[in-house]
């Protein structure tokens, strides 16, 4: 009795002093009863305060005036009780609900009335009537009730009341719980839950990191997250595009983000939160790359300001919070938005990157420096596509000519400057040679180490150069371009001395500039031997204005101007120069090129002084100007200041002053002549139909243009296909189809900017923009981004004060798609004529009976039984009754109307159009997308119409049916699970058809539209299986397919949440996908992203850095601090993170003062050479590990499956089986194989590193820095340390690398006997037996096996699949030492004790084989049967397992086998 009233008075007043835990303990214990009405629950809560022993109640209730008197910690109990016990959870265990007897405090019934509840009624209550009250409780609670009752306390602080939700028992469960404790608070408090008072740090910080989680997993009609004008520009770029991310707002909140990266410091929640960042990196990476830019900005930019004591640690303290998750998160931004990626898909990469760009533009330019870093020991072309990426990054920006300029002049790496200003050149974009020399002269005294620079650059890369054709780095063109400006440069600068920084004894030796530059030219000749004529006599456009060419520039310029001489005197017609302009710029003539260049170049500066011509000049003017936009004669930027120009001077009001007048004439003439190019760039047309004075007096022409945007908005392709029209590529360039050069798209951000162009140079150096023609090839922008597709669609030119908007298009299901989908819905059955009741009869019958045996035979009794004017009774019969429930007849039928020749032409019409009314119907039925059964037959009525149409060249009409709008509305509607299987058995007809098989255009058209919808996030796998199957049965290769992603981009895009096309589970399978683990391959440790970023380089071991150097004493300089650029970076990316590194290990010498080796060797140091040496061991050993695992791994594999699995018909079974087995061996194989290599590897790389350091920084010239006993024992201890820590994470990446080449090679090694049994099943239904392992005299098994072990038909039992299962549940041991060997029975123990002693003591109570067991029975059961067969001699054949007696030793190993296999009784 005593304990009782002791735990009673724990539960109603705990020891911690807060009532509100009381409160909540006894409304659990009263039930929902309490809440049968606002007037009870009311009484409830005024009795429990009156009989609760606490002298804050008592006097609150005096003062109260007859409100119930509750605090605001006692309100946030309540709210979160009753939001937990609301949303399903029953229950909640509170601080003082577990009870004296150890229990929860959770086994009380609902229905029934607790000790508690007893005495809380019997003892404080007094009240009869409620005591009957409560023993007929309801069993939910009335949440209805509360939140009336809650609104009685609208007078508390409720501010206050969302900050006392920091207790300990405080836990957000899941997303209903949330929802209803915000709808609670929302009713008592009249207002949101505010989010100052829940990003403020907590005590309970686990409480509160499950609060924020699902915060930002709940849309905003559950929370609205409250952001300011910053935040909520981060937001809306994701505006216009399908997201997956629920609650974008909630990500852009700095408050959020700050929270939780306060939070990742703990340990214990750093794993929490990163997964909570998974989320939002595969959702919205846009949002949290703006934002977390934004956040580092503000909290530094704090911590900078302040100057106090507090504030300033504070500030501090903010600007550090997080910083390895920050440090993880950028790792994985800046790859995502800045290098070429496809496997993950960014939804709007450029609102994101021109949001940044407004953010910060330092930011950019080093995330692009950074990235292109980041590829320094990738191979050339990867570092290529990473270079065209980040420039076109550049062209998206709203300032591109500024982020251009920074990258080209303004950074520290002058390798990129110099493969991006390469880069550039090659694509028409930079005149390299008028930028090399403005570099050289703006580098004043530092001219001769931006040489050494350049020189340098060539040396290491000139051996790898090729023509621009071939898109590589450094091209032969540019190559030749440098040396002949590296011998231009004159004496005094050749005669520098270089200085030597990384040795100082060999300063005095003199090495000149020019003894280099002669050095490089002699290397780079004899590499490509073409370049000696081309240095010896530099093309003239290449060399730099001296005195001795000024009268070639000259020569040029007065040829140019005598062309535009014969313009204005009528000699020529601007037209007839406009023809040789298109002559001069595709010639291979410098002069000629250089004559174009100048005549753009004057045209272009001329235009200030336009307003000044006379009438007949201008008007020729304003015609050359248009037609050279007509003629595609500029292009990429220089074609968005052309049209800049002629928008500006159509803007001017014709009326206002004569000089305005003749520019706004200027700009008709010339908008007259590409007139029919608007349609290219709808924008620009937009603004040019907002002029007023342009609308007023030249209406006609507006709607023109107007037309012009109605068409381009209305097709799925804007691209004219005209003879000079330009064509867009994949990449988004413009093409000229006449000469066939291509360049990058117009930049919009040309069209509005103040650009001028100088008159003393043909192009403009450093922005960058040649006007100048040349060769050069463009190269598709890869980015990785938009909804489906992987590359880069640049935007249309716009210009400033755009207003017009297009309402959004509604998805309808219908609309145009022809008239089998909206004709009217009833059916015309009734319109055909029925034969008569015996007639009818007959034809039935006859249909019952066709078979392939009589069809032509019963094909001639229809002729003479049935008259023409009953087929549409018959076809409608054929098509309800039989096409669409039989597809397996559709031959037969088929061939019977085949028979019917000439007869039968009427029957198929009417089957044609009934089947199109069938079709019409069954679409548009409400139930198409959840019934099957109408799927299917809406799938065999598909099939049926692609055999009796495309199989005999016979056309679907786009006006009875449209396939392609058919695939678009079906994933606008939700119904690609209908449509995407009735169109693929349509086209599938198409194999046996000679017009519309491949390369058919409608069939490719349609094709292409499937590939897009295959790529689409969240698709179904059964609408992606459909595809494929449609692809393997046209003899296409998925990948073959062109993408056209342009198409469904311009669709509305669906609704995934509900809707049965998308799968959104796959959501959280895909967060997996971050961390870069795959089946079979094991990993652990949080290691999961560096293996998935070392994929690709460990498929290829063999790449390694690779750099040309020249001979002699040309480019020694390169590195200051002895270690070579190949020696700062890993090639497996990112590897750096996941290396350990010990922080005591300084300590060690820390006791050797004064040597060396303390003074060198710092922690920083360790961390820059650990990811090197580790990364070089692997890089040594890995390709003959895994080569040799891999090989021996298959080997065995394929010869234990194939005569495993002889008698298994299911292929899939061969081939998952194969799988695990093959994986589990290869990944073993090479784990034991590269552990004592790759250990003595990683130490000899390091000391090598380390060494290298000490001797660098000693400023040892030759041999080794000598280091004492201390120092060299203590690097010893380093060395080993270092190596051991480190040692796991190299044979894990190892052996992920042997694991994976072994499943690839594994499925290529099986893959005919799998398509045997594939085949065999589908042609005949019956099952595969491989039967010539029996007949094979070379092979000893199954032949030699006991008949117990030999296959059997029917295939593997489920006890023998059990053993090929086991390999994907034997888990990875860990690293064994010398202390902790592995017990296996000894060859010298035939008994099978030790096996059996060894199997229950790994069984324990884990419930899993042990391998070694199970390979100690299977060798020892191996000699075993060789030995009793080769005794028994020719007579082996005949000897059965039942002969055996029951103690040999082949009896006893068969009978310890179920002791592994089956756990025992005891250990379950």
């Amino acid at each position: 009795m005593n304990s009782n009233n002791k735990s009673l008075a724990d539960r109603i007043s705990p020891a911690s002093g807060d009532t509100g835990v009381g409160i909540v303990n006894i409304l659990m214990d009263l039930g929902p009863a309490c809440t049968g009405n606002a007037a009870t629950f009311r009484e409830a809560l005024r009795l429990i305060i009156q009989k609760l022993p606490n002298p804050h109640f008592q006097h609150s209730q005096q003062q109260s005036n007859g409100n119930i008197p509750l605090k605001e910690m006692a309100i946030s109990r309540l709210i979160h009780f009753f939001a937990a016990v609301g949303g399903g959870g029953g229950k909640v265990q509170t601080q003082a609900s577990k009870g004296a007897n150890g229990n929860d405090g959770n086994n009380n019934n609902n229905n029934t009335k607790t000790s508690l509840s007893a005495a809380f009624v019997g003892v404080f209550t007094d009240d009869n009537d409620w005591t009957n009250n409560i023993d007929s409780s309801p069993s939910e609670w009335n949440l209805d009730v509360v939140s009336q009752v809650l609104g009685d306390f609208s007078h508390l602080n409720w501010s206050l009341v969302a900050r006392s939700f920091d207790f300990p028992e405080f836990k957000v469960r899941d997303a209903r719980h949330l929802e209803l404790l915000l709808a609670l608070y929302r009713k008592g408090a009249q207002a949101h839950l505010p989010l100052d008072q829940i990003t403020v740090g907590w005590n309970n910080n686990l409480g509160q990191l499950t609060l924020l989680e699902y915060l930002l997993a709940v849309p905003p009609s559950v929370y609205a997250f409250q952001v300011n004008a910053e935040e909520a520009a981060d937001a809306a770029t994701l505006d216009g595009v399908a997201t997956t991310c629920p609650n974008p707002r909630g990500w852009a909140s700095a408050k959020i983000l700050q929270r939780l990266l306060h939070l990742s410091d703990q340990k214990p929640l750093h794993q929490k939160v990163r997964e909570i960042f998974v989320v939002g990196l595969l959702s919205c990476p846009e949002i949290i790359l703006c934002a977390l830019v934004r956040l580092q900005l503000s909290v530094a930019s704090a911590a900078a300001q302040q100057t106090s004591g507090e504030a300033k640690a504070i500030a501090a303290a903010n600007a550090s919070a997080g910083m390895p998750m920050k440090g993880e998160l950028m790792r994985e931004l800046i790859p995502l938005f800045f290098k070429p990626n496809t496997q993950h898909v960014v939804r709007n990469g450029p609102a994101a990157l021109r949001r940044l760009w407004s953010i910060s533009q330092n930011t950019v330019v080093a995330a692009c420096i950074e990235a292109w870093r980041s590829t320094g020991n990738d191979p050339p072309q990867i570092r290529f596509n990473t270079v065209v990426h980040i420039i076109g990054v550049v062209r998206i920006l709203p300032s591109p000519e500024n982020a251009i300029a920074t990258i080209l002049n303004g950074n520290k790496d002058p390798e990129f400057s110099f493969t991006v200003a390469f880069v550039m050149g090659d694509h028409d974009m930079l005149q390299l040679r008028p930028w090399l020399t403005d570099r050289m002269a703006n580098a004043g005294a530092n001219k001769v180490m931006f040489a050494v620079a350049l020189i340098a650059y060539l040396g290491k890369n000139y051996s790898q150069a090729s023509s621009r054709v071939n898109k590589p780095l450094v091209s032969v063109e540019n190559l030749s371009i440098c040396l002949q400006f590296l011998i231009s440069l004159d004496n005094e600068t050749l005669s520098s001395v270089i200085p030597n920084t990384s040795n100082e004894q060999n300063a005095g030796k003199g090495v000149t500039l020019g003894s280099s530059v002669k050095a490089l030219v002699d290397a780079c000749v004899a590499q490509h031997q073409n370049l000696g004529s081309a240095i010896t006599a530099p093309p003239k456009q290449d060399m730099p204005p001296t005195n001795n060419q000024s009268a070639n520039q000259d020569d040029i310029e007065e040829m140019a101007n005598s062309y535009f001489q014969k313009i204005y005197t009528s000699e020529q017609s601007a037209r007839e120069v406009v023809e040789m302009l298109k002559k001069f710029k595709a010639s291979g003539s410098s002069k000629e090129n250089d004559i174009f260049a100048c005549m753009i170049h004057n045209l272009f500066d001329e235009y200030r002084f336009f307003s000044k011509y006379p009438e007949k000049e201008l008007r020729i003017t304003g015609i050359l100007f248009g037609l050279l936009i007509k003629e595609q004669l500029v292009s990429s930027i220089t074609l968005g200041i052309a049209l800049r120009y002629v928008l500006e001077a159509l803007r001017k009001p014709p009326g206002q002053s004569p000089m305005s007048g003749k520019m706004f004439r200027f700009g008709m003439f010339a908008l007259e002549q590409f007139k029919e190019r608007l349609h290219e760039w709808p924008q620009y047309c937009s603004h040019i139909v907002q002029i007023p004075h342009l609308r007023e007096g030249y209406a006609s022409l507006v709607a023109e243009i107007e037309g012009a945007m109605d068409d381009n908005h209305s097709h799925a392709s804007s691209v004219s296909t005209g003879p000079t029209a330009p064509t867009e590529s994949s990449g988004g360039r413009t093409t000229d189809s006449e000469n066939g050069r291509s360049s990058l798209p117009v930049n919009p951000s040309m069209l509005g900017g103040e650009i001028s162009v100088p008159r003393n140079q043909m192009s403009v150096p450093i922005g960058g923009i040649g006007v100048g023609g040349g060769s050069g090839m463009a190269t598709p922008l890869s980015f990785g981004m938009g909804a489906v597709t992987n590359k880069v669609e640049l935007p249309t030119p716009t210009l400033p004060n755009q207003t017009k908007e297009h309402k959004p298009r509604k998805a309808v299901f219908g609309p145009g798609l022809g008239r089998a989908v909206n004709a009217p819905a009833e059916s015309n059955d009734s319109q055909n004529e029925t034969p008569p009741d015996a007639l009818l009869d007959r034809v039935q019958f006859l249909i019952n009976n066709v078979s392939p045996s009589n069809v032509e035979h019963k094909s001639h009794d229809l002729k003479e039984m049935l008259e023409p004017k009953y087929f549409g009774w018959l076809g409608h019969y054929l098509v309800v009754k039989r096409i669409s429930t039989q597809p397996n007849f559709h031959s037969l039928y088929l061939s019977f109307l085949d028979n019917l020749g000439e007869y039968g032409k009427g029957l198929v019409e009417a089957i044609l159009s009934s089947v199109y009314v069938n079709v019409g119907k069954l679409l548009r039925s409400q139930k198409i997308t959840t019934s099957t059964s109408e799927r299917s037959l809406l799938k065999n009525l598909g099939s049926w119409l692609g055999q009796i149409t495309l199989a005999r060249n016979r056309p679907i009409l786009q006006v009875m049916l449209d396939c392609k709008e058919l695939l678009f509305q079906g994933y606008e509607t939700g119904m690609l699970i209908a449509v995407t299987p009735f169109v693929a058995k349509i086209l599938e007809g198409a194999k046996n058809s000679i017009v519309f098989c491949p390369p058919n255009p409608w069939l490719m058209g349609l094709l292409s539209v499937f590939r897009a919808l295959y790529n689409v996030d969240d698709l179904k796998m059964n609408i992606k299986f459909e595809v494929e199957v449609l692809c393997k049965n046209l003899g296409l290769k998925l990948e073959d397919i062109p993408m056209r992603n342009a198409d469904l981009s311009k669709r509305v895009p669906p609704v995934k949440e509900k809707n049965p096309d998308f799968n959104l589970k796959s959501q959280q399978s895909g967060a997996s996908s971050v961390t870069g683990t795959s089946t079979p391959s094991k990993t652990g440790n949080g290691q999961g992203m560096a293996l998935s970023a070392a994929n690709s380089i460990l498929s290829s071991p063999e790449n390694k850095s690779s750099g040309a150097s020249v001979s002699g004493d040309t480019i020694k300089s390169e590195a200051s601090d002895g270690t070579s650029q190949d020696q700062q970076q890993t090639v497996i990316p990112n590897l750096a993170a996941y290396v350990n590194v010990n922080p005591n290990l300084t300590q060690l010498f820390h006791q050797v003062q004064g040597g060396p080796l303390a003074a060198n060797v710092t922690a920083e140091v360790l961390k820059r050479s650990v990811p090197i040496a580790v990364d070089r061991a692997i890089r040594e050993i890995i390709q003959p590990v895994v080569e040799r695992s891999v090989s021996i791994a298959c080997i065995t594999t394929k010869s234990i499956a194939t005569k495993d699995f002889a008698m298994e018909s299911d292929e899939n079974k061969m081939r998952k089986g194969a799988q695990l087995m093959v994986a589990n061996l290869a990944g073993s194989l090479a784990l034991v194989t590269c552990r004592e290599p790759l250990h003595t590897s990683i130490s000899s790389h390091l000391r090598q590193i380390l060494m290298n350091t000490i001797n660098n920084a000693s400023g040892a010239s030759s041999g080794q820095a000598q280091l004492g006993d201390l120092d060299q024992n203590a690097l010893d201890q380093c060395v080993a340390i270092c190596s051991t820590e480190n040692l796991e994470l190299g044979c894990m990446l190892i052996e992920k690398a042997a694991t994976e080449k072994a499943v690839r090679d594994m499925d290529e090694a099986l893959a005919p006997a799998l398509s045997i049994r594939k085949k065999h099943r589908e042609q005949t239904g019956q099952p595969y037996y491989d039967m010539s392992i029996f007949h094979n005299d070379n092979q000893r098994y199954p032949k030699a096996l006991p008949d117990i072990l030999r296959p059997k038909p029917g295939g593997l039992l489920p006890e023998q699949l059990l053993v090929y299962d086991a390999f994907q549940r034997i888990p990875r041991q860990p690293a064994p030492s010398s202390h902790t060997q592995p017990q296996v029975a000894s060859e010298s123990d035939p008994s099978g004790d030790q096996l059996g002693d060894d199997s229950s003591a790994v069984q324990g109570t884990s419930g899993q084989l042990n391998l070694n067991a199970i390979s100690a029975i299977a060798l020892k059961l191996d000699s075993s049967v060789t030995s009793l067969l080769n005794t028994a001699g020719p007579r082996a054949p005949e000897i059965m397992l039942s002969m055996i007696p029951s103690d040999h030793e082949i009896k006893q190993l068969i009978s310890a086998v179920p002791r592994v296999v089956s756990p025992s009784e005891e250990s379950r």
